[in-house]
């Protein structure tokens, strides 16, 4: 918004500080002054765009510096200090094999953990209990589906405080996926405690007692956190609860959700812990999507806390290759510190008595700045008041009209949609040459992908800017993207205050920036120097960190989110670039064009394996054998599966799923459908009736589902342990229960069924795959889902129908 940016005609227009004419446009300067004035305008002009790219660029170093990963350190390293290459060992020793929970792989984890903390003289115990859970989000196949488990084998080790004031836990989950060994979710994980709990030792014995905590079967409900807090004296009911995951295989470990009125904890992890990571955009965000950890179910037991995870390098989360070979030791030396840190300065700090209150916060360059979370609305409309008073200030002058401003908010809202449009419709185009994309919407490397399509916002507004330079003009370009910041602050500060201050403080900086510039202070070279850095800044600082964030987080198929992200900056160039360069979208749209082809014709990773994902399914009733993948065609499932074949519905065989997959008939390997009894107990309060129905698996399987349609399940227990949530699923969705570390003899459901008759089945898994298929491709276990025998009543797919 420089004071010579031309109108909506070319036409330059001067503000009041670059005029040397009278009231009635008599030019009162002398040919001499006029030349000297000519010459200082034609210096002042290029002052603020080349100060706007200096600043940017010191922003970018100044981010750069700040997200450097600290350098890993080896065996040799001080006892009292955290070490990636000792914590490493351990990851060796728990992530041989994958470890589901009650499987033989998990047991010698649980063995490992036990022995290596008593080895370091930490009382530690196993505490076996049971848990049910109601947990929809975590359903593999989209069901209402709710998780028991009956034998849940959690491992608690405490380190006595000398005057606990209050106790503080550090958790994570020992248990991994069946499709891979978990290496990083959550090996990594537990060897950060394993190393954090041994340098805790070798320095002064903590004011507060600090456990450290393993839970079992997260993977499958959150079973073992539930079981935790289900049982009175495990685990202090006031104890803080630091949880540390993993969602990808390195980068940064970020504290990405805190629990109610922990502004006091979080200032603690940004000013007691070096390296920490957090803003509290990710919180909020967090809180809209549908990823669970342990740390949700020790919030909804009322504990204060953080949670912790690094997530960038997502193609091998939950799959055959997140083995020890793809963990990052400066991610675990990163993750190792915050724990430790966290570990001795919340086990020395007096916390009877806690600060009550949220915060919205933020790093920016080194500096963490917080406020509390209350302030964002009023921030946001102080933003609004100042955008409207400039604005009418402006018109008053004459510089700006209304008209202009919204012609120029729906080009800056253009350059946005049309950005983003792109970027989603070109990303699947952009990784097609990479098989993991099928699976996880994401490449092994985005970072070359991301810079292409930041090449691109640049092009796309930049063409759009030039395009309509007549109908407005780029001082109206500008008052409109300023217009779309306001707004976005506004907006975010009702629907997500703790990322508001992403939209405000940039906001705050560029109307700050306009203000400087349309006073008599934009015709000196300080005032632009200083308009150049109210208005880059806070956007830089804010900003730059959230594009590779952002990518990490979403994954490529969703890289148009950090692209809308861009648009918002790339709406401002006019301002700073009046007379735009007209080889600057040719050269950014070249620029664009060259990287994500290279990226789409790079050869993929060499024996890159990728998550099978297969399963057969025996309908034991009608004797029929059926396979399913919900992956897209690959040269190892169409050996079973038609190459053709589209996604559908298996309702038939399984009621409540609901994702569509790809089915197709097998050869059969006959086997036995899980035995059924049912009992009907009698009639209940709300006029159903109780029934009781037993089930065992004929082969042995460790793990049943249990599917009930055609009326509502109003209550129930398995083997004593009470469903203790909502059990009623609405409309005809069918009830749903997996059943974890089933006993030979089987398990004994009690349920309250509302009126009408109900139809139930039970499905009985095991992992791996019968015949051609058991190995997997080039060696991955296959797969998550396993072999299932499909049974009702007396045989699975008969199904038993309840009078």
């Amino acid at each position: 918004m420089g004071p010579k940016d031309p109108g909506p005609g070319g036409q330059a227009r001067d503000s009041p500080g670059d005029s040397g004419t009278d009231r009635h446009g008599t030019d009162r300067r002398e040919p001499g002054d006029v030349r000297r004035g000519a010459g200082r305008t034609a210096v002042a002009r290029w002052v603020f765009p080349a100060a706007v790219a200096v600043f940017a660029a010191l922003c970018l170093s100044l981010v750069i510096l700040d997200g450097r990963m600290p350098a890993a350190r080896g065996p040799d390293a001080p006892a009292d200090t955290f070490s990636a290459a000792r914590a490493t060992e351990h990851v060796r020793e728990i992530a041989a094999a994958p470890r589901p929970s009650g499987s033989a792989a998990h047991t010698r984890a649980r063995e490992y953990l036990v022995r290596t903390l008593t080895a370091l003289g930490i009382d530690t115990k196993v505490h076996t209990g049971a848990a049910a859970s109601h947990r929809p989000d975590l359903s593999p196949i989209g069901a209402d589906s709710r998780y028991a488990g009956l034998r849940l084998e959690n491992v608690v080790a405490r380190v006595p405080g000398t005057d606990s004031t209050r106790p503080v836990a550090l958790v994570t989950h020992y248990d991994s996926t069946e499709a891979g060994p978990g290496a990083n979710d959550a090996g990594v994980p537990v060897s950060v405690l394993l190393e954090t709990a041994r340098a805790l030792l070798t320095g002064p014995p903590p004011r507060n007692d600090v456990l450290f905590v393993f839970t079992d079967a997260e993977e499958s409900g959150l079973l073992g956190a539930q079981a935790l807090v289900n049982t009175p004296g495990l685990l202090p009911p006031d104890a803080v609860i630091l949880n540390f995951e993993a969602r990808g295989s390195r980068g940064p470990s970020l504290m990405f959700e805190a629990g109610p009125d922990t502004a006091w904890l979080v200032k603690t992890l940004a000013g007691e812990v070096p390296g920490a990571r957090t803003d509290s955009l990710l919180d909020a965000a967090y809180g809209y999507m549908p990823n669970l950890t342990d740390f949700t179910v020790f919030q909804e037991a009322g504990h204060q806390g953080l949670n912790l995870a690094y997530l960038d390098g997502y193609t091998h989360y939950h799959g055959a290759t997140d083995t020890p070979e793809q963990v990052d030791p400066a991610t675990v030396q990163h993750q190792g510190g915050q724990a430790l840190g966290l570990a001795r300065a919340l086990g020395s700090a007096d916390l009877a008595r806690t600060p009550a209150g949220d915060s919205a916060y933020f790093q920016a360059a080194g500096w963490f700045v917080s406020y509390p979370l209350g302030a964002a609305l009023p921030a946001a409309l102080v933003v609004a008041g100042l955008g409207l008073a400039l604005l009418l200030r402006l018109r008053a002058r004459g510089l700006l009209t209304v008209g202009g401003v919204c012609r120029g908010f729906l080009v800056a809202l253009g350059q946005l949609l049309l950005a983003a449009g792109a970027a989603f419709a070109l990303a699947p185009l952009t990784a097609s040459g990479h098989a993991e994309f099928d699976h996880y919407y994401d490449i092994g490397g985005h970072g070359p992908a991301l810079a292409g399509f930041l090449a691109l916002t640049l092009a796309v507004g930049s063409t759009l800017a030039l395009l309509v330079r007549r109908w407005a003009g780029p001082r109206e370009q500008v008052a409109g993207a300023a217009l779309l910041w306001i707004l976005l602050s506004c907006v975010s500060a009702v629907a997500l205050p703790g990322g508001s201050h992403v939209f405000i403080w940039p906001a705050l900086g560029l109307l700050a920036a306009a203000a400087v510039l349309t006073s008599r202070a934009g015709t000196t070279v300080r005032g632009r120097v200083l308009a150049a850095a109210l208005g880059t800044v806070p956007a830089a600082l804010l900003v730059f960190p959230l594009l590779p964030l952002l990518t990490d987080a979403l994954g490529l198929g969703l890289v148009a989110a950090p692209v809308a992200v861009a648009a918002l900056l790339t709406a401002l160039l006019p301002g700073v670039l009046p007379g735009m360069p007209r080889l600057l979208p040719v050269t950014a749209a070249v620029v664009a064009v060259a990287v994500l082809a290279g990226t789409a014709l790079l050869p993929p990773e060499r024996e890159r394996r990728l998550r099978a994902d297969l399963a057969y399914v025996w309908d034991a009733d009608r004797r029929t054998a059926h396979w399913i993948s919900g992956a897209p065609s690959d040269e190892w499932s169409d050996r079973f599966l038609p190459a053709d074949a589209e996604p559908g519905s298996v309702t038939d065989l399984w009621p409540g799923w609901r994702v569509p997959v790809r089915r197709g008939p097998a050869e059969e390997f006959p086997l036995p459908g899980p035995r059924i009894t049912t009992k009907v107990l009698g009639g209940s309060e709300a006029g159903g009736r109780r029934v009781r129905l037993t089930a065992v698996s004929e082969r042995g399987a460790d793990e049943l589902v249990i599917v009930v349609s055609g009326t509502a399940v109003r209550g129930w227990s398995l083997s004593g342990v009470p469903g203790e949530f909502a059990d009623d699923p609405a409309g005809d969705d069918a009830w749903e229960l997996w059943i974890r570390q089933v006993p030979e003899r089987g398990v004994e459901l009690e349920l309250e069924l509302a009126p009408g008759p109900a139809t139930v089945r039970v499905i009985d898994r095991t992992p791996g795959l019968p015949g051609p298929a058991a190995d997997g491709p080039d060696g991955t276990r296959a797969p998550a889902l396993g072999i299932a025998s499909v049974g009702e009543a007396t045989l699975v797919a008969t199904a038993r129908t309840l009078e």
